[in-house]
């Protein structure tokens, strides 16, 4: 219970976190100039100094400097107006708009500590076993803030009313192309998940085994078809609404793939990324093309599928 708490409290920090940084680039956007530089403020001084002390540690023999100095220049290359243009050359960013090169900033830093932090723990990452009870109520969590953090992102309450945000997300009851897409997007997916799977079996053997215990870790709370109807919805669903609902509008497709698949990096670095880049690629072409539910129904019906062939059948 005060794991659950503790959880629930940091999502709504999280989520109260964004509100008012998208309340002040709001401010910044009308021209507001001490709005203006304190973003620039926000971003680019901690981008310098992390870019300095990552510097430091590398020079030193640390680990950890590569993925300070990526926070940091993840954190401070947006707030070069060149950069944020060729950005909007192959992102859908407004070069010129806080939210968006905020945005960018968010998700570079992150991508700056995700990639090199892969390569550095490269094993696949074996968790401690839950109970179904366990695993239900912090999936549940995770659907929970990752709607949230959407809803905010898009402009809740700041400048879209909840139904514009809604449709902004492309949240609505799926139509019959949209479900027919997503379940053909679901061979896809597999085909994708398959081309991972085989190269890393055929250049990286020594990992499978890694592997193999990873997923058993991650699937031992699923002990009937009720948990696993919830882990594929409070997934696909949550999951779907954030990246391709509420980020892939603005960054587009690519670079939300790249954030997507190194955010499912617990099987260390192997092709298993490539792999998860590429269902990325997959549900991102169906809600880009069929709208986001398309992508959720392909994204739900998929982890399902993973599940009752991992836990059941296999």
């Amino acid at each position: 219970m005060l794991q659950f708490t503790a959880t629930l409290f940091a999502a709504f920090v999280a989520v109260a976190a964004i509100y008012g940084l998208i309340n002040w680039c709001q401010k910044a956007s009308t021209g507001d100039k001490a709005a203006v530089m304190g973003l620039y403020l926000l971003w680019g001084m901690p981008g310098v100094l992390l870019l300095v002390a990552g510097l430091a540690l590398v020079v030193n023999g640390k680990n950890e400097g590569v993925p300070v100095m990526g926070i940091g220049i993840g954190l401070s290359l947006p707030m070069l107006r060149p950069f944020r243009q060729l950005m909007s050359n192959v992102t859908n960013i407004d070069p010129d708009s806080p939210i968006d090169w905020s945005g960018l900033a968010i998700v570079l830093a992150l991508l700056g500590f995700l990639i090199p932090t892969s390569f550095v723990n490269s094993a696949p990452d074996v968790v401690a076993q839950n109970s179904a009870t366990t695993l239900t109520s912090g999936l549940l969590q995770n659907l929970l803030a990752y709607v949230l953090i959407a809803y905010v992102a898009v402009g809740y309450r700041n400048y879209r009313t909840g139904h514009e945000s809604t449709l902004r997300l492309g949240i609505q009851m799926p139509t019959t192309l949209q479900m027919t897409t997503g379940l053909a997007g679901v061979f896809a997916a597999f085909v994708a998940a398959f081309v991972g799977g085989a190269l890393t079996q055929w250049l990286q053997p020594d990992k499978i085994t890694g592997i193999e215990k990873s997923i058993e870790s991650i699937l031992a709370g699923v002990t009937n078809p009720l948990v696993a109807i919830v882990l594929a919805i409070s997934t696909g669903f949550g999951e779907e609404i954030f990246f391709r609902g509420a980020l892939q509008p603005r960054l587009g497709i690519v670079l939300t793939s790249i954030l997507f698949a190194f955010l499912h990096a617990q099987y260390g670095f192997t092709w298993i990324l490539l792999g998860m880049f590429l269902i990325g690629l997959t549900f991102g072409w169906l809600a880009k093309n069929y709208g986001t539910m398309s992508a959720v129904i392909a994204h739900v019906v998929y982890n399902l599928l993973v599940v009752v062939l991992n836990v059941w059948i296999l």
